[in-house]
């Protein structure tokens, strides 16, 4: 690994973070745009150049679905089963037809009457087949209970497999409880309502995910609307990541506990067409549409990975779902194949998505010390990084799957982002202000590469762009959360996590990349060169008033009160650019308090050459 190289820091630049009761609205003219009302001067300006002020798109952290008994929340969360989803169907529809007006008889109440007959019926054959299965398993562990106490342990579990009650059966226990633990310990945790976020590949279409829910909300940006369907299915629990398939329409694949639920949707007619473009593709806009999900089945690995091998009777799917929980995914930029890290073991599923077919890639453990934090597929296809628990950083060729591993970092690597040339790859370790970069040296499927540290975030203390006489002092820095790299790979984000330390996590600071800098001999130092901060939204008054600290009373002193910083501002949970905008970059951030924040960037295409 090469020694750091030296950057010009925010402080060094007189670049200083906007107001605590400022919002950034956009950047234009290498600068950005903080407004603290709507009759900001600067809002005008930052409009007559061609910005955009998006509104911020509101999740909230419970809400009331359609058709569900009682509000979902953050601390009460219990999720309805397949029964009750059929009792309340057949419910809602004897209620529309009963209170229905007395021209609504005759085919309309025998439609309904036949449609609550095979509900009702539907509904006693799949209670009569949960009791028939109780009591097959219970019969069923009694016999074998009975024949492992005349029989020796090594034959009994050859023969029977594991039974509850043996060693065999709580040393299986054992690495499941191991397998739970480490799922809390290895992913990154993030604030508020929103899980994760994805960009349609195409078109102007955010996938949201609610953590509480478990569910896919779909917000349509170029008609400012969300869209009528929720996806929702009772296997998809838990959701980690989300990735649309490029090149296949509307396509969304939602990692989660139970595997990867790929969404396949059709869009349904909104009432109006467009016959001057015929070939342009259908929004999805306010109107209904039609989905249907498809539980991507993970093949079984090999017994001596030491995943337990037993499966309840009724379990038709091939692999245990601790096995089968995903941790990230991500889709190659052509959308033939789905690569899938898994919470549970190191190793990879590479998915073939056309054929239905799944391959193993076996390098990086067994156990959940070893699981995938993320993946990533560079943007020619040739290559794929993923990160794990146990501190590595793995790099492959996808022509023949053969791999190079780093592993000499202080902590886990938490973020990556591709340069769109495919040539270097941006990095953070946790616990850690620095910002890495991996660069390739040779041509694909060379696994040439050196490591560097670009740049390091100094934390410090600066005054607050607002011109007055005595501004107020924030603390910005920390240990770097999370990163994110324009497409057009003129524009890095960096979020910072939380060190104690009093620093204002709520703000990102943005440099401006040149990634030929990294292929320079001598080690050039103007690869990131800072250019401003990025603030979000505030939690609103009634949320979390300002507190002082007795020290700063100034009870009869005579003297005016001092600002103070509140560090308790919603901080960044998910970072992600908009993969096609014409002018610039797109920039959505989701907020702790439930707020998708969209900063326009307006630059020039060409390369940055010198700042």
């Amino acid at each position: 690994m090469c020694a750091c190289r030296t950057t010009a820091t925010f402080e060094e630049r007189g670049i200083y973070p906007p107001p605590k009761d400022s919002v950034t609205v956009g950047e234009a003219d290498l600068k950005f745009i903080h407004l603290r009302d709507g009759d900001d001067v600067g809002l005008l300006q930052y409009v007559r150049g061609g910005g955009i002020a998006f509104p911020h798109i509101m999740i909230p952290e419970s809400l009331q679905l359609r058709g569900s008994a009682q509000t979902s929340s953050l601390a009460n969360k219990e999720p309805a089963g397949s029964a009750s989803i059929v009792r309340r169907q057949a419910d809602i529809r004897k209620r529309q037809g009963q209170g229905g007006s007395g021209a609504q008889t005759g085919d309309a109440d025998d439609d309904t009457s036949f449609i609550t007959t095979i509900f009702s019926q539907v509904l006693w054959l799949w209670n009569a087949k949960q009791h028939i299965t109780d009591i097959v398993r219970q019969t069923q562990t009694r016999s074998l209970l009975l024949a492992e106490s005349w029989l020796p342990a090594p034959l009994a579990h050859l023969v029977f497999g594991q039974v509850q009650g043996t060693a065999s059966a709580a040393k299986a226990d054992a690495i499941e409880a191991e397998n739970a633990e480490g799922q809390k310990s290895m992913l990154a945790k993030t604030d508020g309502p929103i899980t994760c976020v994805a960009w349609h590949p195409h078109r102007s279409l955010l996938a949201i995910a609610h953590r509480a829910l478990d569910c896919v909300f779909l917000y349509d940006l170029a008609s400012d609307t969300w869209c009528s369907n929720i996806l929702q299915n009772a296997y998809m629990k838990g959701i980690t990541s989300m990735a649309w398939q490029p090149n296949c329409g509307y396509t969304l694949a939602v990692g989660c506990t139970a595997g990867v639920c790929l969404w396949n949707i059709l869009p349904g007619s909104s009432g109006s067409s467009d016959s001057s473009d015929t070939l342009k593709a259908p929004s999805l806009g306010a109107a209904q549409f039609s989905s249907w999900m498809t539980l991507l089945a993970f093949p079984q690995p090999a017994g001596a990975h030491g995943y337990p091998s037993r499966l309840s009777a009724d379990n038709k799917q091939p692999l245990h779902r601790s096995a089968a929980s995903v941790s990230a995914i991500s889709f190659s930029h052509s959308g033939q194949w789905l690569v899938a890290g898994h919470q549970t073991h190191g190793h990879l599923t590479l998915w073939d998505v056309a054929l239905g077919t799944a391959t193993p890639l076996k390098r990086s453990g067994n156990s959940s010390r070893s699981a995938a934090l993320q993946v990533g597929v560079s943007p020619n296809d040739r290559y794929l990084i993923s990160t794990h628990a146990n501190g590595q950083l793995r790099l492959w060729e996808t022509e023949s799957w053969t791999s190079r591993v780093w592993s000499d970092f202080r902590a886990n690597v938490t973020q990556f982002a591709w340069s769109p040339d495919s040539r270097s790859i941006f990095f953070a370790v946790a616990d850690s202000p620095d910002i890495y970069a991996l660069a390739l040296y040779k041509s694909p499927p060379s696994l040439d590469a050196e490591i560097s540290i670009v740049t390091t975030f100094e934390a410090h203390s600066a005054p607050a762009s607002d011109g007055n006489e005595d501004p107020e002092r924030i603390r910005i820095g920390g240990p770097i959360k999370s990163l994110a790299l324009d497409p057009k790979g003129q524009r890095l984000v960096v979020g910072f996590d939380d060190d104690s330390s009093s620093a204002d996590i709520s703000l990102l600071a943005v440099y401006l990349v040149n990634t030929e800098a990294l292929f320079r001999a001598g080690g050039d130092s103007s690869a990131l060169m800072p250019l401003g901060y990025i603030r979000g939204p505030s939690w609103g008054k009634q949320h979390r008033p300002e507190r002082a600290s007795s020290s700063d009373s100034t009870l009869g002193s005579g003297k005016p009160a001092k600002k103070r910083v509140r560090v308790g501002d919603p901080t960044p949970s998910w970072l992600a650019f908009s993969p096609e905008f014409e002018s610039g970059a797109l920039l959505s951030v989701a907020w702790a308090n439930g707020k998708v924040s969209l900063v326009q960037m307006l630059f020039k295409t060409n390369k940055i050459t010198k700042v």
